[in-house]
């Protein structure tokens, strides 16, 4: 919903700010963007939050750069690189679907000879997990 008055698209992380996913295939594995810093809460068994603009240590060690190649107002592609596992470095699209109940992610490792990955999630009630 544009309140500002114009006609303007929103982007992703405005159109889907703070808005909980829940990974179908792995109950427990949710995910939430937020607009304002642009971040991605990801919570499996922990929460972690990742900047969308640069570089975030890990509890493991690892540093994971995020950049947001485009976004769109139902999709955003961010570049994903990892210091310690570069063979997971890809491009990762999220797209959600125009009703805005499901959002896919769709992986394309570098290094995976087997081509892209879609996983499916979907809205929830959830609050994000900070």
């Amino acid at each position: 919903d544009d309140s500002s008055g114009t006609n303007e698209p929103q982007t992703f992380l405005e159109k889907y700010d703070s808005v909980v996913w829940e990974n179908t295939g792995s109950a427990g594995d949710r995910a939430a963007f937020i607009h304002n810093p642009k971040t991605l809460a990801i919570y499996f068994d922990a929460c972690l939050i990742y900047s969308l603009e640069g570089a975030t240590e890990t509890p493991d060690g690892d540093t994971i750069t995020i950049s947001i190649q485009e976004q769109g107002e139902n999709s955003m592609s961010l570049n994903i690189q990892f210091a310690l596992n570069p063979e997971d470095n890809g491009l990762f699209i999220f797209t959600v679907t125009s009703d805005g109940n499901t959002q896919t992610l769709r992986r394309r490792i570098d290094g995976d000879v087997d081509g892209v990955e879609d996983v499916v999630y979907i809205r929830t009630n959830f609050e994000v997990c900070f």
